[in-house]
C-alpha cells in the first residue's frame, strides 16, 4: 500500500489494535521497520500494531509519507507547486496581493515551533504525477518532473546531484544580481515551456540572481535536500519577494533543465545531528501514525559559490568535472555560447576553417577545388529538382577529370555531426565506367548518380574495389592507399544512403545519410565533386 500526501492533512495508516503497546515509541534518527521492530518494549509487538501482517509495507510508508513534512503541504496543491517552480502562479500571476499569495508559506517561515526550523521537508511528490512518470519512463514515483529525471536512480533525483533556482524579478527587496545568463537548451525543460526544442541565447545583461544546492547519496545533505530546496526556493519568495524565470526556463528544476549561467549562490540545510522519529499509537481507535523533530539550520555553504560547493563534496565524479558545463564563470559566457551554437546548433563561426561544420563550395583545400552538389542540414542544399538534370550535373562533375587526370573527379563528403571520426570526411574515386541514367533505385544496367548517394546506396555497378573505393583523405585517394574495407549496402528498396554501414576496417553504424529517412548521424553533411584545374 502507498499513502502520498495530497494536501495540507497528512494520511495516517490506521490499524485497529488491542496491543498494550505505549502511545509513544521512541525511533532515533531512522524510521525503518528493523528499528521500529527493534525499539518495541518487551510487552509490545510487531504483530500486535499491525495485525494484518502488513507491517513490511505499512511501516515504509509511515516514515516516508507520514513522519515528514510533504512539499505540498507548504503551498497546498500539487498545481500550485507546479506552476511556481516553472514561474508564474499565485505570487506572479495571482489575483491577490503577493502578501496573500504568500501568506501560508509566511507562516510556515515565521512560526516558532512548528515552523522551517522544526520539520524536516519531503522532496516534491504528488498523487498527480504517478500515472504520468510510470507511463513516461520516469519511474513507478510522483515526483514532479522538475525534480525527477535521474531515471535510474531509485527515487526521484538529478543526475548531477545538484537544483538551482534562477530569479528575475522581485515583489520586495532588491533583487541581487549574481548571474550572468548564457543560454538554455528549451528541449531540457519541455514540461515547463511546452516546447519540443529550440534555444535561446541572451547578452548576458539581463538581471537575475540564481541560487542552488547539492547533495551527496547516503549523506544528511540528501536526507536534508527538501529543506535546502524549500529554502532556495518558496523561502526566497516569502521572505525577499524573489521570483520571475528566465524566459523559456523553469524558475527551479535540476541544475540539468536550468539555462547554463555564470554563477550562483550556494546554500545548504542541516539537521545538526537532531533528526528524530517518534512512533504514535493510540489505544482507544488502534491507529498507528509517526512523527518526528528536529532542530534544522539554514546559511550559506562554506565555498564561495555553488561551482566550488559541488567539486568539493563531488571531488573525484564526473559531476565535479561537468559542473563547469552549467555554471562556467565570470565573464565566459560569450566563449561558452560560441561553442555551444557550433557544436551543438550546428552555427558557423565567422571562421569557417576552424569549425567542424564547414562548407568547401569554391574552396580550394589539399590543392584541390571543391564545388558543392547537394547536402543536409547546416549544409543545406537541394538537388536539382528535376533528377534527370541533376544525374546529368553531377555525371558531368566527375567525368571533367577523365580528359586530363584519366580518372574521374573525386566525390567528398563532409559530414560534421557524424560521430565516427573517419566518416566526417570521406572521399569516394569511382574506377569503372558509369551507367547509363534511370530515375530512381540502381540495376544491373543503370544508375541515379545523385539518388545513389542520397537515399539508395546499392551494390549493382557500384561494388567496393571493383567500381570504386572509399578513403579517409585526398593524399590516400590520390595515392590509392589505406583505402576502406568494409562495404555495406541497401536491400530491395530500403532508403538508407551513403556509405550505409560501410567503414574502413568494421562495419560502422549509423553514419548514413538519407534525404527520405531519419535515424541516422549524418543530419548535417555536404557532398562536393573536385573542380580539375583550368588547362
Amino acid at each position: 500500500m502507498k499513502i502520498t500526501i495530497t494536501a495540507l492533512t497528512l494520511a495516517i495508516i490506521i490499524r485497529r489494535s488491542e496491543a498494550a503497546c505505549p502511545s509513544e515509541i521512541d525511533l532515533g534518527s531512522s524510521c525503518d521497520v528493523a528499528t521500529v521492530t527493534s525499539k518495541l518494549p518487551a510487552d509490545c509487538t510487531i504483530q500486535e500494531l499491525f495485525p494484518d501482517g502488513d507491517q513490511d509495507t505499512a511501516i515504509p510508508n509511515i516514515c516516508k509519507y507520514v513522519a515528514p513534512t510533504q512539499f505540498v503541504e507548504l503551498q497546498g496543491t500539487y498545481q500550485l507547486d507546479q506552476n511556481y517552480v516553472n514561474g508564474g502562479g499565485a505570487p506572479t500571476d495571482g489575483e491577490d496581493s503577493f502578501e496573500m499569495a504568500m501568506a501560508r508559506v509566511s507562516r510556515f517561515v515565521n512560526n516558532p515551533t512548528d515552523g522551517m526550523n522544526n520539520n524536516r521537508i519531503s522532496w516534491p511528490e504528488y498523487v498527480q504525477k504517478e500515472k504520468y512518470n510510470a507511463a513516461n519512463g520516469y519511474g513507478e514515483n510522483g515526483y514532479m518532473i522538475n525534480f525527477n529525471i535521474d531515471r535510474d536512480a531509485p527515487e526521484g533525483s538529478c543526475k548531477m546531484n545538484t537544483a538551482m533556482c534562477c530569479f528575475t524579478e522581485s515583489a520586495k527587496d532588491a533583487l541581487p544580481d549574481n548571474s550572468d545568463i548564457c543560454r538554455h537548451d528549451l528541449s531540457t525543460s519541455p514540461q515547463s515551456n511546452h516546447v519540443k526544442s529550440g534555444w535561446s541565447v541572451f547578452a548576458g545583461d539581463e538581471a537575475a540572481h540564481c541560487v542552488g544546492f547539492t547533495w551527496k547519496e547516503g549523506d544528511s545533505s540528501d536526507e536534508n535536500k527538501g529543506n535546502a530546496l524549500f529554502y532556495a526556493s518558496l523561502y526566497q519568495t516569502a521572505k525577499h519577494g524573489f521570483m520571475g524565470n528566465v524566459p523559456g526556463a523553469p524558475m527551479c528544476a535540476c541544475l540539468e533543465q536550468m539555462p547554463v549561467v555564470s554563477n550562483a549562490a550556494c546554500i545548504k540545510a542541516d539537521d545538526n545531528g537532531t533528526m528524530n522519529y517518534k512512533l504514535l499509537f493510540d489505544a482507544v481507535t488502534g491507529e498507528v501514525s509517526a512523527t518526528h523533530t528536529v532542530n534544522m539550520s539554514y546559511g550559506a555553504c562554506d565555498e564561495a559559490d555553488l561551482s566550488t560547493h559541488v567539486k568539493t563534496v563531488h571531488a573525484g565524479t564526473s559531476i565535479a568535472t561537468d559542473i563547469d558545463n552549467y555554471l562556467v564563470g565570470e565573464g565566459n559566457c560569450e566563449n561558452t555560447n560560441a561553442e555551444y551554437l557550433n557544436d551543438y546548433q550546428m552555427l558557423l563561426p565567422t571562421d569557417s576553417q576552424t569549425s567542424k561544420f564547414r562548407s568547401l563550395d569554391g574552396a580550394v583545400e589539399d590543392g584541390i577545388e571543391w564545388a558543392q552538389v547537394f547536402g543536409e542540414g547546416v549544409d543545406f542544399l537541394p538537388p536539382m529538382v528535376d533528377p534527370a538534370e541533376a544525374d546529368e550535373d553531377m555525371r558531368t562533375r566527375m567525368e571533367a577529370c577523365l580528359s586530363t587526370l584519366g580518372r574521374y573527379c573525386m566525390v567528398r563528403r563532409l559530414c560534421g555531426s557524424c560521430t565516427s571520426e573517419p566518416h566526417k570526411d570521406i572521399i569516394y574515386q569511382r574506377h569503372t565506367a558509369l551507367p547509363e541514367y534511370q530515375e530512381g533505385m540502381s540495376t544491373d544496367a543503370t544508375m541515379d548518380i545523385p539518388n545513389l548517394f542520397m537515399n539508395q546506396w546499392r551494390k549493382q555497378n557500384n561494388e567496393m574495389h571493383i567500381d570504386y573505393d572509399l578513403y579517409s583523405s585526398v593524399s590516400d585517394a590520390l595515392n590509392g592507399v589505406e583505402a576502406w574495407e568494409k562495404s555495406d549496402y541497401n536491400n530491395e528498396d530500403q532508403n538508407f544512403g551513403f556509405p550505409r554501414n560501410s567503414g574502413p576496417k568494421y562495419h560502422t553504424w549509423n553514419q548514413w545519410n538519407s534525404y527520405k529517412w531519419g535515424g541516422g548521424h549524418a543530419n548535417h553533411h555536404g557532398f562536393y565533386v573536385e573542380v580539375p584545374a583550368a588547362q
